[in-house]
């Protein structure tokens, strides 16, 4: 990583930045304040890690010289990992061989690369091992440190959100190894689970991580129950079909046809925990290694090298060396010798997961060189030319606001308070969300990847770039461009003269998630990318593509008119309901946008009436209803 980046210290993903971020709003004892002049936000998915990082900088540590200390806290979480493991191992493998359940940890590729990412991955995982340790050690009888037992119950959601699971585990050993009133112990250490929210409730007013509206997939606003099911399950079995078998996403980390093994692992674990008389040890072991689907429930399962997946992966390391070990006794029945096969297929396993090291670490490197020449140089480049006031609208927060010192509007939503929800949504609410901004409160200039921002009309004249080819990027080529706030507004009225200077007696402005609700639109079905901005050069506006029906409530009148702006990829009839009653029919066929006009009927009755735009064959783009 050094040599790859001209001897300076760098970490191979944006997101670390974000820690670095809010370790120094800790330090500055303005926590949760993410940038200059911003409001507290309950973006920091990690509490206890920022607050780490915050020690070095209350001694002064800035800038680059903070990542060696993540590497330290990092590398050593990861001999802690180590040790954990083996100890986790020891009973439910021979004496002579949990040790290599240690030896797998540091031979997997994937615990070094992120003990040098700068992120939580591997304190977490060490934090879970310890949970699922002392919590059979309790049950098994070793009643000794209760205080550590609920030490590690708080520590573990502090860490990560997914920690809760290490709090479940510690409670359920000091529940059912517990008689009477003790066993409120075990609830007393399942609460710990609520305190990182109540600390973002006190400090922001808002209990919910912005990381959790963002990337959780429940928080989909376009999801059903079903849709979100069929989500998780494909997400399950692209786990044990494709990423359990080292293709893909997983290539650089776990070897080539590898699943087998891996889902013989668990079980494996649970026939150790029979044999051996350690059911309750084998049980937490599993229900921890089981853990690693709870990110087939993100939207971002497969983001940053898969880094949710690996704080639960040790407890597959020991099942590893559990069916080598058992393998091994099978064949010592019908030769004692040949006993010695556990240390062969174990140590088979360590050469194999040993033979990804060349590719993670040159993976490593490259990525931390391509966050550092985008991402790093962009925010310096910030922090000495734009002007101290500056606010700069982002879609990667991390190095961004580390390394410029401005205030920064993140479009995402994970560092700027109310934003979550419409990026959620898609380009269309994020623009139309725009409009109701005041001015002073929109970014001055966005440094963004223009594909993923997906508002073109908003970035003006461009004064810096970084291309850099790296799959560990959002894209390749990150823009730096004063804000254009132009459009803003121009698609509030109908384009037709006679309307410009009308009050509309009411509109519904697809894709501006307020008047959604107000007007009762049915959104579904519908997803993110089919909510963009049209344009026709002059006008601007959000809008829904794909539509075949809209549904809503709108006042209306007898003898007004109604307009409606649409567009469509293929010329499409639709038609208009209103009440029931068939009001008129037009031919849509411009792709950008069109407007078409009704004079509804005189014996129409006045008020809200429900509304019904249909497509008779195919599809159309929905982005505005007026009624004059």
């Amino acid at each position: 990583m050094l040599s790859a980046n001209g001897g300076a210290p760098a970490v191979p993903l944006d997101d670390s930045y974000i820690h670095f971020q809010f370790a120094r709003s800790f330090a500055n004892g303005h926590p949760f304040v993410y940038s200059p002049g911003a409001a507290p936000v309950a973006g920091a998915t990690s509490l206890l890690w920022p607050l780490l990082l915050a020690l070095p900088q209350l001694l002064g540590v800035r800038g680059l010289a903070l990542i060696p200390w993540a590497w330290g806290f990092g590398f050593v979480a990861l001999g802690l990992l180590g040790y954990e493991t083996a100890r986790a191992a020891e009973r439910v493998t021979s004496e002579r061989i949990a040790w290599l359940a240690g030896v797998l940890v540091l031979t997997f590729s994937a615990n070094t690369w992120f003990a040098a990412s700068g992120m939580e991955v591997v304190p977490l995982a060490w934090l879970l091992m310890r949970c699922a340790r002392r919590a059979a050690e309790w049950l098994e009888g070793d009643r000794k440190r209760l205080w550590e037992l609920l030490l590690l119950a708080a520590l573990a959601p502090a860490m990560r959100p997914e920690g809760a699971l290490g709090s479940l585990l510690v409670a359920a050993a000091l529940f059912f190894g517990a008689k009477g009133s003790k066993r409120t112990l075990g609830v007393a250490a399942l609460a710990f689970v609520a305190l990182p929210p109540a600390i973002y409730e006190v400090f922001t007013g808002h209990a919910t991580q912005t990381t959790t509206l963002v990337k959780w997939l429940p928080f989909n606003p376009y999801l059903t129950c079903s849709a979100l099911l069929q989500t998780v399950l494909g997400n399950v079995h692209l786990f044990l079909s494709t990423l359990l078998d080292g293709q893909l996403w997983s290539a650089a980390y776990i070897p080539e046809h590898a699943r087998l093994i891996a889902w013989l692992s668990l079980p494996a674990l649970i026939f150790a925990g029979q044999a051996r008389q350690a059911n309750i040890r084998a049980w937490l072991l599993v229900a921890l290694g089981l853990g690693i689907l709870i990110p087939t429930t993100y939207d971002s399962f497969l983001w940053n090298r898969l880094r949710y997946l690996w704080p639960f992966a040790a407890p597959w390391l020991i099942g590893i060396v559990a069916l080598s070990d058992q393998l091994g006794e099978l064949a010592a029945l019908w030769r004692p010798k040949l006993g010695m096969l556990r240390y062969a297929l174990a140590t088979a396993a360590g050469i194999a997961l040993c033979s990804k090291f060349p590719f993670a670490l040159e993976d490593l490197a490259d990525s931390a060189h391509a966050i550092s020449s985008q991402h790093v140089e962009l925010g310096r480049w910030a922090a000495k030319n734009l002007d101290s006031d500056a606010r700069i609208g982002v879609n990667d927060t991390g190095a961004m606001a580390y390394f410029s010192d401005r205030q920064i509007f993140d479009v995402v939503g994970l560092t700027t308070a109310g934003e979550a929800r419409y990026w959620s949504a898609g380009a269309g609410s994020r623009f139309e969300h725009y409009e109701h901004l005041p001015r002073n409160a929109l970014p001055t200039q966005f440094f963004v990847y223009p594909g993923w921002f997906g508002i073109e009309p908003l970035l003006g004249p461009c004064f810096q770039h970084r291309t850099v080819h790296a799959t560990i990027l959002g894209g390749e080529t990150m823009v730096a461009c004063t804000a254009a706030y132009w459009s803003l507004g121009t698609g509030e009225a109908a384009a037709a003269p006679e309307f410009w200077k009308r009050a509309p007696l009411d509109a519904v402005d697809v894709a501006d998630l307020e008047s959604e609700q107000a007007h009762d639109y049915v959104v579904s079905p519908a997803t993110q990318t089919e909510d963009v901005v049209i344009t026709d050069g002059v006008v601007v506006d959000g809008a829904r593509r794909n539509r075949r029906r809209d549904r809503f409530w709108l006042n209306v009148a007898a003898r007004a008119r109604f307009v409606a702006r649409l567009g469509a990829d293929e010329p499409v009839s639709v038609t208009l309901r209103i009440a029931g009653r068939l009001i008129d029919s037009w031919l849509v066929s411009k792709q950008s946008f069109e407007e078409h006009a009704a004079l509804l009927p005189e014996d129409l009755a006045t008020g809200p009436a429900e509304v019904e735009v249909r497509a008779e064959t195919g599809s159309f783009t929905a982005a505005h209803y007026w009624v004059y």
